[in-house]
């Protein structure tokens, strides 16, 4: 029997849904299941930042898409919202990044390049985004390894962070740390079993890729623009997989397909990190892919649908979307919660 596809289209997906919901309430009190707990949605946006006017990146992506998801009547018992709490610095910051970096983060002492190449003013601001954005995939991680099947976070992502430098708008590297938090809390869960990044965001991870370069435990997949950013600091994943500009839906997918199955057939992972970016958009500013908005839900679904069928935890981290103007992002990143709440919340009867 053909399996079913990882990539169901819209309207297949929203039917299939509602005859979940249905049979859901048909079902007698005796038979029907408890209905999942709310997708646990963390947002940092209570650390606001001012950037300069005409800066490139769109702060205020965080505060939108969280209200977004908050007047989303489709939504209601579905999400909760949560403020990412900051992370810890000695015992959680520093296990993955060197005391010396962060200490200049922290006093405002970084160099001039340091700072150029972060892209953003350090101001104390920033700081408390940078702590707040970290830690709230940290909590996230903790909500998954407690038993949640899933949490995310309307921030995070910044996979271009390395252990002793910023680069490409990330300051420091949250999933990263949530990792090695998670190895150091949830040792005996993890212990013998891989975790594995699954990168999507149109930018190589290259900052994720070179901390856990070597190490056996922790799997890094990549699928990213072959032209774009980073050029000089490339690194090597565990896994790249590069696409030429102008790629649209059917040659990603059809390439993501290939990859999910063998990923967790491979490595068979105690938890998955998503770094949903969606600067793959067609409309993205920096992305140089063509996708559309129902192709970026079609790999959403995807890596739900796996995560789901082998009944691995996920954490789901926000990425890149820099659109002018900004809703064609704003939408595609609202996709990437809403898509996991329904799918994540929705009745087991399929």
């Amino acid at each position: 029997m053909r399996p079913a596809p990882l990539f169901p289209r819209g309207q297949a997906l929203a039917a299939s849904l509602h005859r979940a919901v249905s049979t859901a309430a048909s079902a007698s009190p005796s038979t029907r299941a408890s209905p999942p707990r709310p997708l646990s949605v963390f947002f940092a946006d209570w650390a606001r930042v001012d950037l300069p006017d005409g800066h490139r990146f769109p702060m205020d992506k965080y505060a939108r898409t969280r209200e977004a998801l908050r007047r989303d009547a489709a939504l209601v018992n579905k999400i909760t919202l949560l403020e990412s709490p900051k992370v810890d610095i000695e015992s959680e910051l520093l296990l993955t990044h060197c005391p010396e970096y962060v200490q200049r983060v922290l006093t405002l002492t970084l160099r001039e390049d340091e700072v150029r190449k972060i892209g953003f003013p350090m101001a104390q601001q920033n700081v408390e985004r940078s702590l707040a954005s970290t830690g709230g995939t940290v909590a996230c991680m903790r909500e998954v390894m407690s038993g949640a099947r899933a949490s995310a976070q309307i921030a995070g992502g910044t996979h271009h962070a390395y252990r002793d430098r910023g680069e490409g708008f990330c300051v420091f590297n949250d999933v990263a740390v949530a990792i090695n938090v998670a190895r150091r809390e949830f040792a005996d869960s993890l212990r013998d079993r891989k975790i594995l990044v699954i990168d999507l965001d149109v930018h190589q991870g290259n900052g994720t890729a070179k901390i856990f370069e070597g190490d056996a435990q922790v799997v890094t997949f990549s699928m990213h623009g072959e032209k774009n950013y980073p050029i000089k600091t490339r690194e090597k994943s565990t896994h790249d997989v590069e696409l030429p500009d102008d790629c649209e839906d059917e040659e990603y997918l059809s390439l993501l397909e290939q990859w999910l199955p063998k990923l967790f057939d491979d490595y068979d992972p105690a938890i998955v990190f998503f770094q949903a970016g969606i600067d793959a958009l067609k409309e993205d500013s920096f992305g140089r892919l063509a996708m559309s908005r129902e192709g970026l839900l079609r790999r959403n679904n995807a890596v739900y649908s796996m995560c789901i069928a082998r009944e691995v935890p996920l954490v789901i981290t926000m990425g890149g979307g820099y659109s002018k103007p900004i809703e064609p992002s704003l939408d595609a990143h609202v996709d990437v919660f809403r898509s996991a709440a329904l799918r994540f919340t929705a009745p087991q009867f399929f």
